[in-house]
């Protein structure tokens, strides 16, 4: 019960956060939503231990099934062109609902769960067809995990294709929670089966181990979910990529570009253009370049310059603009004259726009840290 408490106050305070926040946009409501849902996980168990109840057990059932849908839902939000529900997201309710259906069928219908002591049975001996649910249930929900983590993925993909730096908008923070939400739902499975095959024979294990994993992953959840909105506009960002890519379709992190009209001869010449952009105007040292602003430059789509760059450099947009970045970071570490300046004002330079990104980039180019090419070519 502690450890319900502790979390419904957790909850309680990032949801006057989200509710202070100016300008919501739906995915906002979602968060707010799930750590409502969320709230009422918590909440039902603590009134199912202090009154065991037909009612309390519907309650937490309740909480439980829809909660999960709401979190894909919300996902999905983040990673969507244009921020809006889609119909054919509703799907994943489908089996939560059919469940919920059946249990409230046959504890208010088919059987009568008046007393506590009923709802007690049906917890510890329950029937096959709800075991089979019940555990079917866990078994969908990390399907559909692993079903969203490969959307995700594609989304960052996706990106990689339009913006230089993406170190905001990557979403590495939730696709870790999906993970830990993931795992914490194995867990589960073999928890309650551990308890149905009578291995563990207290039922209170199961719930208060994975209750207090999922109070520290919804901390992780909500504390990311404001950061997030408080670093960047995410609907800007949506905008940005809305109906940018009629057509295409994501492949191994490459555009498959279906309705080009672009000959050979067309790419060959804009990919001179851009090379030029690069190779003597250095577009690319700025921070937050798009490729947007390249293709308004060039005053041909943005569709056709992310082809040309897929195709010609054999690479995503994301990853040709920070090769120039790391050659040009390069020649600063080389040049005995920035001494004086520290490795990170060097990198900004460059058009890197955090320490983060340029130790990583750089290391995943050149096999080293930027500090150790530097002394290493230092004592040449």
């Amino acid at each position: 019960m502690i450890i319900d408490i502790i979390g419904i106050s957790i909850l309680s305070i990032f949801l006057l956060f989200i509710i202070s926040k100016t300008n919501k946009i739906i995915s906002d409501y979602y968060l707010m939503l799930i750590i409502i849902l969320f709230s009422g996980i918590l909440g039902s168990d603590i009134w199912m231990k202090s009154n065991l109840s037909l009612a309390s057990f519907l309650a937490q059932l309740f909480f439980n099934t829809f909660t999960f849908p709401c979190l894909i839902l919300y996902g999905l939000l983040l990673i969507s062109e244009n921020g809006k529900v889609k119909k054919r997201w509703f799907w994943v309710y489908g089996y939560g609902t059919v469940f919920f259906i059946f249990i409230v069928l046959d504890t208010m219908i088919f059987n009568e769960y008046n007393a506590d002591k009923s709802i007690s049975n049906l917890l510890e001996s329950p029937s096959m067809v709800y075991l089979f649910l019940y555990n079917g249930h866990y078994a969908f929900v990390i399907a559909v995990l692993l079903w969203f983590l490969k959307k995700i993925n594609n989304y960052r993909k996706r990106i990689k294709n339009h913006y230089s730096s993406i170190e905001f908008i990557h979403l590495n923070w939730f696709r870790y929670f999906v993970y830990a939400f993931l795992a914490i739902n194995v867990l589960s499975l073999c928890l309650f089966l551990g308890f149905n095959l009578g291995i563990i024979t207290n039922i209170n294990t199961p719930f208060n181990i994975v209750y207090a994993l999922v109070v520290l992953s919804l901390f992780y959840l909500c504390y990311n979910g404001i950061r997030h909105y408080s670093i960047i506009d995410t609907k800007d960002f949506q905008d940005s990529l809305q109906l940018r890519n009629n057509g295409n379709v994501i492949e191994s992190g490459f555009e498959k570009y279906s309705s080009s009209s672009l000959t050979d001869n067309e790419m060959v010449n804009l990919y001179e253009e851009i090379k030029k952009l690069f190779d003597f105007e250095e577009i690319y040292l700025e921070p937050q370049l798009k490729i947007d602003e390249i293709s308004k430059q060039l005053n041909v789509t943005s569709h056709k310059v992310s082809q040309t760059i897929n195709t010609k450099a054999n690479k995503p947009f994301y990853d040709f603009v920070n090769q120039y970045r790391v050659e040009y970071f390069k020649k600063a570490l080389s040049n005995p004259e920035n001494r004086k300046f520290t490795i990170l004002a060097l990198g900004s330079e460059s058009g890197f726009n955090s320490k983060a990104s340029l130790n990583r980039i750089f290391k995943q180019q050149t096999g080293t840290s930027p500090k150790e090419y530097q002394k290493k070519y230092s004592k040449n």
